[in-house]
């Protein structure tokens, strides 16, 4: 195969949940962030917890950074695609203090 290696990766993820039989249908591992991505927002939405639209376009690089590789760090916000959206600090200024324990919650939800 090639292309990004990030994506094989990423892919080879589900492959191996999938012949462990931790999944029952094979999906790309892109597909099942974003399903788990929508019902996280689905789920804090429940709990009265909304984002503004420049918060929900933040969250949504987020998603697709963690989807592509496994995870996300504060750092990784200083780089494309996100410095081109004001970076670490645009992203401080729009969650705040959370800001840490979101990126570690989208990991752990959507990464898992």
């Amino acid at each position: 195969m090639r292309g990004s290696g990030h994506r094989v990766s990423t892919d080879l993820v589900s492959l191996v949940r999938y012949a462990l039989g931790e999944a029952d249908v094979l999906v790309s591992y892109p597909a099942l962030v974003d399903e788990r991505f929508e019902a996280w927002l689905l789920q804090q939405s429940s709990v009265g917890r909304s984002f503004s639209q420049e918060q929900a376009a933040f969250l949504e690089l987020v998603k697709d950074r963690i989807a592509t590789n496994l995870g996300i760090e504060p750092t990784e916000l200083t780089d494309p695609p996100f410095s081109s959206q004001g970076g670490l600090g645009k992203a401080k200024q729009l969650f705040g203090d959370e800001l840490d324990a979101l990126l570690d919650e989208l990991t752990t939800v959507l990464a898992a």
